[in-house]
């Protein structure tokens, strides 16, 4: 079990490989730390995580490794596809809708309107004779039997634009290095370039001011009201789903924390309490949020909020860049 599904899954298959790192380590050496949100006008669904979308890449890279990935619209040649990996002992991370995962259902209610194709689980096993298979999900202790027909759907290409689209992905790694100090730098950078110099508008440090002044801006028009289930749709994904940008600040504190022990580095502590800080804000801000819609007087509480976490991602990034300049 762990905080988050990506993360979770990587460091169960990591493990499996030899590599015996914490959730926070994988996230860390993965460069996982981002922000990006979008509204999905035609669909009427909503998106907001506190990862990148190169997580699982970044980290097979620094690990001297690569990642086999693949997406298919012919829903039988990709369930062969992750079908021979499993017969070759290779565990696969399947990207899945949660509305169409038995095991979800009783949250489906609550999350009806979100756009949310990507989440993330192990396939660990199949069964042909009862067209069931194994999964290992982060908020589940045991593996979970879904049916072959429950699993299409949730890894069908669908119609909404954060779609699962069967897409799959699988490690292929070199023997456990014995210290992680140079994959560090490596780490650091990157995600220092992804905050800074992201590829779309809605990403990094400029979409955390973006996502500020367009939510500032539907209380300054009036059109909260209108607004109301996108705006609960956000204050969910921040914090109740885990994707937000709390559950990744914590975790990317506790990782920094987690290396200034290991290579003495107290740089890092210090950019660790940055983050430690940034959680506790962008929880704050949950709350704020999804109170705002029947008290928009908190307008000015969720402005002051945004501008204190716009000041601390900004300062988190410049303490990381001043260690990656120290070396």
């Amino acid at each position: 079990m762990g905080s988050n599904c990506a993360t979770t899954a990587s460091r169960i298959v990591l493990k499996y490989y030899g590599y015996d790192f914490s959730e926070d380590m994988v996230f860390g050496l993965g460069a996982g730390l981002g922000f990006i949100y979008q509204y999905y006008a035609d669909t009427e669904e909503y998106f907001l995580s506190g990862k990148n979308e190169s997580m699982e890449l970044n980290l097979a890279h620094a690990l001297g490794g690569t990642l086999l990935t693949g997406s298919f619209d012919d829903g039988e040649r990709a369930w062969q596809c992750v079908k021979e990996l499993i017969d070759d002992d290779v565990p696969v991370i399947l990207d899945l809708s949660i509305l169409h995962l038995p095991y979800f259902r009783p949250y489906a209610g609550e999350i009806a309107n979100i756009g949310f194709g990507l989440h993330n689980a192990v396939l660990i096993g199949y069964d042909d004779a009862k067209r069931e298979v194994l999964l290992l999900d982060h908020r589940w202790s045991e593996p979970q039997v879904v049916s072959y027909e429950d699993l299409g759907k949730a890894r069908n290409r669908g119609e909404g634009n954060v779609s699962a689209r069967n897409a799959y992905k699988a490690y292929a790694l070199c023997s456990p290095a014995a210290q992680i100090h140079p994959d560090l730098f490596f780490a650091l950078r990157l995600t220092i370039n992804r905050m800074k110099h992201p590829f779309a508008y809605k990403m990094g440090l400029a979409g955390i001011k973006t996502f500020h002044s367009e939510i500032k801006l539907l209380f300054e028009k009036g059109l909260y009201a209108q607004k109301r289930e996108e705006i609960l749709a956000y204050s969910y994904l921040m914090e109740k789903l885990g994707t937000g940008g709390g559950n990744f600040r914590r975790m990317y504190g506790r990782f920094l924390k987690e290396v200034a022990g290991r290579i003495r580095m107290p740089e890092l502590e210090s950019a660790a309490g940055i983050y430690v800080r940034l959680a506790k804000r962008w929880k704050e801000l949950s709350v704020t949020l999804g109170r705002m819609p029947d008290q928009p007087q908190l307008l000015t509480a969720f402005d002051a909020l945004m501008s204190e976490i716009e000041t601390d991602e900004a300062e988190g990034i410049e303490s990381l860049e001043r260690v990656v300049e120290k070396g």
